[in-house]
């Protein structure tokens, strides 16, 4: 269940009277319940992508590292370079599991948390709905009145209907001028003329092309999706034409003349190292079926980090085959390291850009308002905001339900909530109201 700000705010756009009111806060009681939901990790579900599987051998990167010879000796600069980069592999994929711990455990946790408060606010808002709709006609009312009641019914109608509520998507087309199919064809209109104007390009409207079955949200993906894809033709054609515009290349440095001679080491010395695996573990030449089995399973990991350029996997394939490492014949000690330790640097810049890649999955899949960065601190934070936010709408909902149940005081609580949204939603932006 993804829980967007737009969600979380719905209730002060639909009845901006309703989050004036003062609640009782309990954190230490709902602190509590999120605690006893931290014990372990939870399973992992369909929605959620899955972490790449490690080679069988994978038991981390630290086991591969260089000891000196014998009590006292010390390592060469180019054996510590290579042992800090393996350690610096370790540290980035424990911080990968512990982000997709985390992401998960709060994914559930704000399922499980606010599950209650979501079907308590719903609860409320059908019943809202059924007050209203009678005063609609109702000719006790002012014309002003009446509009009010009748926005209202649609503005809930609408918000219910977005979660699937059939019968609260009749009743607002009812109601409204505009259907809800309509108001999604012109919010699309208006998203693709406020990219066109951006890139200076028409983009096309996507019903054609995905049918009629396609749903607003698929369309608005496929809209972005063309966006993104003429944002990044943009940028090719602008990094094409800088690179036109550019001198001729100047002779390389000593210094880079070195750097491509240790890549082109660490190249070589990567695919020496598969080629050696996929000859040694080819299936066919197993004496017995477990052996098959084995090597067969070992040849897909070694195929895998190759394709990754995952130097530590394909090291410890070949020490779990007890092979003997073809570099380590081809180069000399100290080139084989600094080729090894290239390689391994190449490899921590990939696990970087995926635990980067990784946050930002989880933000967006959370949706993390503003103000909240991705740590344990800040999530149990937001949780805790999250649940004062959602307990104090459904109770300012309540407290509004008892006013219209009432009646005496509909007229006064009507007024209060046309004069509410004529009121700018940021005091210092202007902003038409919505009715």
């Amino acid at each position: 269940m993804k829980t967007t700000e737009a969600e979380r705010n719905r209730a002060a756009t639909i009845f901006p009277g309703m989050s004036t009111m003062a609640t009782k806060k309990t954190p230490s009681r709902r602190r509590a319940a999120q605690e006893d939901l931290f014990g372990a990790a939870p399973a992992q579900d369909a929605s959620t992508p899955a972490a790449p599987s490690a080679p069988p051998s994978a038991l981390g990167a630290r086991d591969l590292q260089v000891l000196a010879e014998g009590a006292g000796a010390a390592l060469t600069p180019a054996a510590k370079a290579y042992n800090r980069e393996l350690a610096r592999i370790d540290k980035l994929k424990a911080q990968i599991a512990r982000t997709d711990a985390l992401g998960h455990a709060y994914q559930t946790a704000v399922q499980s948390l606010l599950a209650p408060l979501h079907a308590r606010r719903d609860a409320g808002r059908r019943e809202m709905v059924a007050l209203l709709v009678p005063h609609i006609n109702d000719k006790r009312l002012s014309k002003q009145q009446r509009e009010t009641a009748r926005a209202i019914v649609c503005a809930v109608a609408a918000a219910l209907a977005a979660d699937g509520d059939a019968e609260m998507a009749r009743l607002h087309d009812e109601f409204s001028p505009q259907t809800l199919a309509e108001k999604e064809q012109q919010d699309r209109a208006s998203f693709a003329q406020m990219v066109s104007h951006v890139l200076g390009e028409e983009i096309a409207a996507p019903e054609a092309e995905a049918g009629d079955d396609a749903s607003h949200e698929e369309l608005i993906m496929r809209m972005f999706a063309q966006t993104k894809a003429k944002m990044q033709e943009q940028q090719e054609q602008y990094e094409q034409e800088k690179a036109a515009r550019k001198q001729k290349p100047r002779k390389p440095t000593a210094a880079q003349q070195r750097a491509e001679a240790v890549q082109q080491d660490a190249e070589t010395t990567l695919r020496a190292i598969f080629r050696q695996l996929a000859s040694a573990l080819h299936p066919d030449r197993a004496a017995s079926e477990d052996e098959r089995r084995r090597k067969t399973e070992l040849m897909s990991a070694a195929n895998r980090a190759y394709q990754n350029k995952d130097i530590v996997a394909l090291l410890q394939i070949q020490r779990d085959a007890a092979l003997l490492d073809p570099a380590q014949a081809q180069l000399p000690p100290e080139k084989r390291l600094q080729a090894l330790t290239q390689l391994l640097k190449q490899q921590v810049q990939e696990l970087e850009r995926e635990r980067y890649a990784r946050q930002n999955h989880w933000e967006h899949a959370l949706d993390l308002g503003f103000g909240y960065r991705f740590n344990e601190a800040d999530l149990r934070r937001w949780l805790q905001d999250l649940q004062d936010e959602e307990l104090a709408e459904c109770e300012a909902l309540e407290h509004d339900i008892e006013l219209v149940r009432e009646g005496k005081r509909l007229k006064s609580w009507l007024n209060e909530q046309h004069r509410l949204a004529q009121e700018p939603i940021f005091p210092y932006i202007d902003i038409p109201p919505e009715w």
